[in-house]
């Protein structure tokens, strides 16, 4: 039979924490077992991906959206949300394009905090991922480029296309707000109200001059292109691109269509003529290099092409057409138009088979679409003039151009 012990457990470590040989070295016995602790410790948070008493934020079940491989709460730029709807149109919308679309939805768990690291966008004010990134699977599904330039149609037409064309080399997801200029006349998919963080606006050193830095932007961050990029060098290689993106809404187009039709008899040659005068026909805008073309200009450019095409027939989109029929009454085979709708307006020059400008960038972007003959004037900017030193003819026309 065994013995029973002389001394209980809690005896002996009683008599040991006593004993003056313990109590001298007991910091010692102290430390090493804390050091045991914390080691246990660590193991636990690493294997288990819990730390106790460090979640700031609980987990919630967010609704999901598949985008390629890569998982996103459809919570984007809303903050954080526990119970939002799944809207996978905004994600049609936002990342759009022709190789990837959303391909299913799911509800997961997910750690809100890593959010802005996944989209590198806004969520509750956290900061995104700095780091430079060179994969572009990666960067097309997490770096995001928009405009925040402004200006008249011809003007936010020039930013698009130079955004897309850039978007494309940097392998970015390209887009816009949902109210921008260009969305009341084309069908845009790639919209969206998103908020971003970690952005820089990247300007350019002449509105009319070709800016090679746009090429080489440092992808370790989000961009919103803010200058004019009046220059057909921004996007010359991504023409494809550019035509299909400024698909005009359907209202507009088919009334363009209908009255160019009506002139079409007979197989005749459409000759597209912009007249920009309005705010160009002042003498202070004159002054400064923003020179209306004269009447003289505008014969000259008709007979150029009644030259070329026998059947010519010439169509007149200006915003003075009072002053075209007083001034162009004496020609035969020549109508205006009078919808008084920019984007109508830009849709009839793009159907035409040859366009004339005169002065800006809105007869620009009509001869640009049709993409026929283009005759231009040579007077625009006034040469010496202020505007003249800002815009380098090479890179604002195109060199297949004929300036007149």
């Amino acid at each position: 039979m065994a013995q029973k012990p002389i001394f209980t457990w809690y005896e002996r470590v009683n008599l040991l924490w006593k004993n003056d040989c313990f109590r001298r070295r007991k910091h010692q016995y102290t430390a090493v077992l804390m050091c045991l602790s914390t080691g246990v410790f660590v193991v636990y948070a690493l294997r288990y991906n819990n730390i106790p008493g460090l979640e700031v934020l609980p987990k919630f079940t967010l609704p999901m959206v598949k985008y390629g491989n890569l998982s996103v709460p459809d919570n984007i730029g809303n903050g954080v949300q526990t119970n939002t709807s799944l809207q996978s149109s905004h994600y049609n919308q936002l990342f759009a394009t022709d190789e990837t679309k959303i391909i299913s939805t799911q509800l997961i768990p997910v750690r809100v905090t890593l959010l802005p690291e996944i989209l590198n966008v806004s969520t509750s004010g956290f900061s995104a991922n700095k780091k430079m990134v060179t994969n572009s699977k990666v960067l097309k599904e997490t770096h995001f480029m928009t405009i925040s330039g402004n200006g008249r149609l011809g003007n936010t037409m020039f930013q698009f296309a130079a955004l897309l064309s850039c978007a494309k080399r940097l392998n970015y997801t390209a887009f816009i707000r949902p109210d921008h200029l260009i969305s009341q006349y084309y069908l845009i998919s790639g919209t969206s109200s998103v908020s971003l963080i970690n952005v820089e606006i990247a300007g350019e050193k002449a509105f009319g001059k070709y800016d090679n830095e746009l090429e080489s932007l440092n992808t370790s961050k989000n961009w919103s292109l803010g200058g004019y990029y009046q220059s057909w060098k921004y996007f010359y290689k991504d023409e494809d691109l550019i035509r299909s993106s400024f698909n005009f809404k359907p209202d507009i187009y088919e009334k363009a269509r209908q009255f160019v039709d009506s002139y079409r008899q007979g197989n005749r040659t459409i000759v597209g003529i912009h007249v920009r005068r309005g705010d160009m026909s002042t003498s202070s805008a004159d002054a400064s290099g923003y020179s209306a073309a004269p009447i003289t200009y505008i014969k000259k450019s008709m007979n150029y092409f009644k030259e070329r095409y026998s059947n010519a027939l010439f169509i007149v989109v200006s915003d003075e057409i009072p002053w075209c029929k007083e001034n162009l009454k004496e020609d035969n085979g020549i109508a205006f138009i009078s919808f008084n709708n920019p984007g109508t307006d830009m849709a009839v020059l793009s159907l035409c088979d040859h366009v004339i400008v005169t002065s800006g960038t809105f007869g620009w972007w009509g001869a640009w679409l049709a993409g026929g003959d283009v005759v231009y004037f040579k007077g625009f900017p006034k040469p010496g003039s202020q505007l003249d030193r800002y815009i380098s003819r090479e890179d604002y026309y195109p060199p297949h151009w004929i300036g007149l």
